[in-house]
């Protein structure tokens, strides 16, 4: 039975997933009396990558709009600016952009993590997995931290940018266990950011710095002692925090019990959709179960769990079988 109130959209096309390239929704301005009213739409172009274009290319409308970047992730400040990152693959290093009318345009930043300003495919650290989260309340300078994560496989690092991602620091040893794959990020306070990250056992880690992620001291484990069993049967999901009540959500999908872990073909069976909450600022976590499935051949974890947070505290859980797209809600932080 589903612990979280749950709805169902089906989907009845496959979309073209957008790699490098933005779509926005461009607004109409109010029509003047007697003109024909004009329409909305979306416009789509791709985006400049520094290196080896200069830092501050416009797009669209720039020289050199292009890239060969992948997987992106998009997060608008509170000021309404838009930051978007991508990853050039392991070694790779990231690259960035900043939109401040509304996304119309977006400005290629300086790479978060590159050593080489020489080429798009010169040595960097991280470039792979990325993610990227914006801080609610900004810092001491007026403004809001952005946070860029990627992956080396040995460890996560992190790019903080104090300046609206005009400069970067990098912390290439954000994770306190090694051996890391998917890492995902999450920022709240002035300085608060926190990453979840699988290890080598697949373990699920939380892992959380308290001064805008120069040093990461705080590590927990996403599954309490009832769902141990959970380790390396499990497939993640993002990491979301509410800026409000400072509550720390985790998602992710794996079996319904212990004896799922090996029903699957011998494998662990995905049929179940988790919240790991941490109520005390990611220090400890209780897991709750958002939807069981009752057929254990019904896996979520193909495509990310994905949670969200509103203004309201309401927390909401996004995940998908290969043929449908599900969402529930919780309004008691992710108890029910």
């Amino acid at each position: 039975m589903p612990s979280f109130r749950r709805s169902r959209a089906i989907v009845r096309a496959v979309l073209p997933t957008v790699v490098v390239t933005v779509a926005l929704l461009v607004g109409a301005a109010s029509p003047v009396a007697g003109a024909s009213k004009p329409k909305a739409g979306f416009a789509t172009f791709s985006l400049a990558s520094t290196p080896p274009a200069p830092a501050g290319t416009v797009c669209p409308g720039g020289n050199g709009c292009s890239n060969g970047a992948a997987e992106p992730a998009i997060r608008a400040a509170r000021d309404g600016a838009f930051y978007g990152s991508s990853e050039n693959g392991l070694g790779a290093g990231t690259v960035a952009w900043k939109s401040t009318d509304g996304g119309r345009h977006f400005s290629s930043l300086l790479s978060p993590n590159n050593l080489s300003a020489t080429q798009d495919t010169g040595f960097a650290p991280g470039g792979g997995d990325t993610d990227l989260a914006v801080a609610p309340i900004r810092n001491a300078s007026g403004q809001y931290n952005v946070y860029v994560s990627s992956l080396t496989l040995a460890d996560v690092d992190v790019s903080t940018s104090t300046d609206g991602g005009a400069t970067w620091a990098l912390n290439p040893v954000a994770a306190s266990v090694p051996g890391d794959d998917r890492e995902w990020i999450a920022a709240d306070d002035a300085s608060k950011v926190c990453v979840s990250y699988h290890d080598l056992a697949f373990n699920l880690w939380v892992n959380c710095s308290y001064d805008a992620g120069a040093s990461f001291t705080q590590l927990a484990d996403a599954f309490d002692a009832a769902h141990a069993w959970l380790i390396d049967s499990n497939s993640t999901g993002n990491l979301a925090i509410d800026p409000a009540s400072h509550t720390i959500y985790q998602t992710f999908s794996g079996p319904a019990d212990a004896s799922g872990t090996v029903a699957c073909g011998g494998f662990a069976c995905l049929n179940t959709v988790y919240m790991a909450v941490s109520s005390d600022g990611g220090r400890t976590f209780t897991d709750h179960a958002v939807y069981v499935n009752p057929d254990q051949n019904v896996a979520y974890g193909h495509q990310f769990t994905n949670v969200s947070v509103d203004a309201a505290g309401t927390v909401y859980a996004v995940f998908s079988d290969d043929h449908n797209l599900y969402y529930a809600w919780s309004t008691n932080r992710g108890t029910t």
